[in-house]
């Protein structure tokens, strides 16, 4: 309720001497404020306020209009902050500038760009899906141009391979005041420019088609000769309707001519194996013992010497490797008989724990049962006791001096030995 909702707002924002002020102001007027060709204030601001913040309402105070710009006239400063500050913009404009600047790349593209076999143009959504999967994104506040980013987005297609998009060709004519030298232009444009001369009817007219990015060395070329460029047509692309038996026979003559450039490099790579296999051949028939025309015996010698120390090495390796090998079956052998003998001495252990509890089951009495039904024993003295007997043997005399003689180091005695002595003597000081 205490929020003022701002529609088609645009905040121009600026710091200075450590605060912050804010206008509120129509997006696509302050543009054209910036470029000069709006100069009615009015036109531009939705009020002539100053704020320090626009979304709260909080309008700017007198003494810090004073202190920033020298000055409380709201219209100045007002002015002060259109042309040094910072437009903010709400989330909505932003997204439809980056749509707009993305609509205008793809139509670029689809204007400016065809299908190398077909020399026909792709759909705009055909531009779009291509972006997206080339990962390509438009950046409309950027420095950069959008025929910079149409360059950019043509690239970025090309490099992951997801169209497969060329340039249109840009059909030119140069018209040459002395057909003698038509020769040298036509050697000229096909080497420096890669153009693709056409036959044409007049001499001193030279047609042909060229790669846009050739303009510049084909326009140097005319003005070295003096010589008139035209533009005969910027975009060359096929035009009218598709006919399926024409198209199905240039692809296949394309298919047919990239098939015979494989085979001829199939041919030289063969022809190149077979020579490279005569060579070894003949150098395997060569003995080493014999003479070699092209080397003395000295040389003979290293070579041989060479290819012993070689052969050691390898041998060496490979019994490094054998070793290592069987080291490492030995290992895992090993590994595997521990894990046996586990598996066994538990099941062997889990087989008498099911025997055991079986038995108990069968006799009727619990392991519990029998536990408190047994003697027991005493750490002192020794001897086995019933419950009621034990309880009463650690209140006898007996049990106490065998304490006495435990704490003093000294074996304890029997029951029999303990009654055959008087038992005065047994507590005595000097025991």
């Amino acid at each position: 309720m205490n929020q003022v909702r701002l529609t088609n707002v645009a905040v121009c924002r600026m710091l200075r001497h450590g605060k912050r002020f804010e206008v509120a102001c129509y997006r696509n007027k302050i543009l054209n404020y910036r470029q000069g060709t709006e100069t009615d204030l009015s036109e531009v601001l939705q009020t002539d306020r100053v704020f320090t913040n626009v979304s709260k309402g909080l309008f700017a105070p007198m003494k810090d209009l004073e202190l920033a710009f020298d000055n409380t006239n709201q219209e100045q400063c007002c002015r002060i902050i259109l042309d040094k500050g910072q437009i903010q913009v709400s989330d909505m404009e932003r997204s439809a500038t980056l749509e707009n600047t993305a609509r205008e790349v793809a139509n670029m593209v689809a204007t400016k760009c065809v299908n190398p076999r077909s020399d026909r143009p792709y759909t705009i959504n055909q531009i779009r899906d291509a972006m997206k999967k080339a990962e390509f994104s438009v950046q409309p506040t950027s420095a950069r141009s959008v025929k910079q980013q149409f360059l950019d987005c043509v690239k970025a297609i090309q490099e992951k391979n997801v169209l497969d998009i060329i340039r249109a060709k840009m059909e030119l004519a140069i018209v040459m005041p002395d057909t003698s030298v038509a020769g040298e232009l036509v050697a000229r444009l096909k080497k420096d420019a890669l153009a693709i001369i056409q036959p044409s009817q007049f001499k001193e007219r030279v047609q042909f088609q060229i790669d846009p990015s050739q303009y510049r060395a084909v326009d140097s070329i005319a003005k070295e000769i003096g010589a008139t460029l035209e533009i005969s047509r910027q975009i060359v692309t096929r035009e009218g309707d598709i006919d399926v038996s024409l198209e199905l026979e240039r692809n296949i003559a394309q298919e047919q001519s990239q098939d015979a450039a494989k085979n001829v490099a199939a041919v030289e790579e063969s022809n190149l194996s077979v020579e490279v296999d005569a060579l070894d051949k003949e150098l395997e028939s060569m003995d080493v013992g014999t003479a070699n025309p092209y080397l003395d015996d000295d040389n003979d010698s290293d070579f041989e010497e060479r290819q012993q120390v070689s052969q050691r090495k390898k041998n060496k390796n490979a019994q490094k490797k054998s070793k290592k090998a069987k080291r490492r079956e030995k290992e895992e052998a090993s590994l595997r008989q521990e894990r046996i003998d586990a598996d066994k001495i538990r099941r062997e252990d889990r087989e008498f724990r099911l025997a055991h509890e079986n038995k108990d089951k069968e006799s009727g009495t619990t392991s519990q049962e029998s536990n408190d039904g047994s003697k027991r024993s005493c750490n002192t003295c020794g001897g086995l006791f019933t419950p009621a007997e034990y309880r009463a043997h650690f209140r006898s005399d007996w049990h106490r001096y065998n304490q006495k003689l435990k704490m003093k180091g000294v074996s304890p005695i029997d029951e029999k030995e303990f009654l055959m002595f008087d038992a005065d003597a047994f507590f005595a000081d000097d025991l």
